[in-house]
């Protein structure tokens, strides 16, 4: 039987191998490993390795000025009333940092918005399936998730029993994966499907070889990125680029760095927080009104 500390340094592993591409730069993901192997006692390794993310100050404040209902069977924090739009958070990602993304798409599509995460925030555990969701809320016609939360959120739909007769959107919200082949969930029956691409989101960039493109260019980066991936996609599925913004404004929860517990540092965003969270809103909502 492995022992906690062989444990919890293979769950390490893990995150580091998902956010980092094949070749050299896996060297970066085995020494974060190393780095983190080595704090003092299995308490601080695993304070450090499974601590939520977040939320910033901005979303605190958000979240204390209008506080979301806690749905505790489903571990996730509902934005409103009667929710149509259920959104998985990234890995280990606190509900409340998507606080000002959850209140925009609330208010475009008329309906609340539940943030669902996996349980202690530790994303070795998966949340809530798409299938209890729904037989808790009928009223959900969007699925989305960001970064791993909507990989699960996909598996989740590709594995329903009976599909809604409300019908099913979906929104891949900076989802990236050097080994994720999009093409899995294509013929599933969403009535819209929407994936958004930020320019400066390093978990896309490094999906992207350095014979492909002009790496030093963002925009070249996400064009050959681009042009890879949407045959993978339904031919009616629609795009929503974002230029400037990068893999962490997605939500408001601060720079996801080595000292967070995440084994990687996102490229800082050429936009504000704001000005990508306004754009994220409009094309979760725009995709959102899809499925009604």
């Amino acid at each position: 039987m492995l022992s906690l500390r062989a444990t919890v340094t293979i769950l390490a592993v893990a995150h580091a191998f998902h956010t980092t591409p094949a070749g050299p730069r896996r060297a970066v993901a085995r020494q974060a490993v190393a780095e983190a192997a080595g704090v003092v006692g299995v308490g601080g390794f695993l304070a450090w390795a499974f601590q939520g993310v977040g939320p910033s100050d901005e979303a605190a404040a958000s979240v204390a000025a209008n506080p979301p209902h806690e749905i505790q069977e489903l571990n996730g924090l509902l934005f409103g009333d009667e929710p149509k739009v259920a959104l998985y958070c990234g890995a280990k990602i606190r509900p409340e940092s998507y606080a000002p993304l959850a209140r925009r798409v609330a208010d475009e599509v008329g309906g609340g918005v539940l943030v669902l995460q996996s349980p202690f925030n530790v994303y070795a555990f998966k949340p809530a399936t798409v299938e209890k969701v729904l037989s808790v809320y009928p009223s959900i016609t969007c699925i989305a998730g960001h970064s791993i939360g909507g990989l699960w959120a996909a598996e989740f739909c590709r594995d329903l029993k009976k599909w809604p007769a409300n019908g099913l959107s979906f929104f891949f919200m900076g989802v990236h994966g050097s080994m994720l082949d999009f093409s899995q969930f294509k013929a599933l029956p969403f009535s819209r499907v929407g994936w958004s691409v930020a320019t400066e989101d390093v978990t896309m960039q490094r999906c992207v070889d350095d014979d492909e493109c002009d790496t030093s260019s963002s925009e070249a980066i996400a064009d050959a990125y681009i042009e890879r991936t949407r045959d993978q996609f339904p031919s009616s599925a629609k795009l929503y680029r974002i230029d400037g913004g990068n893999h962490e404004q997605y939500g408001y929860y601060g720079s996801p760095s080595y000292d967070k517990g995440l084994a990687y540092k996102d490229l800082v965003a050429k936009i504000s927080a704001e000005e990508q969270c306004a754009l994220v809103a409009a094309a979760l909502a725009d995709t959102a009104r899809g499925g009604s």
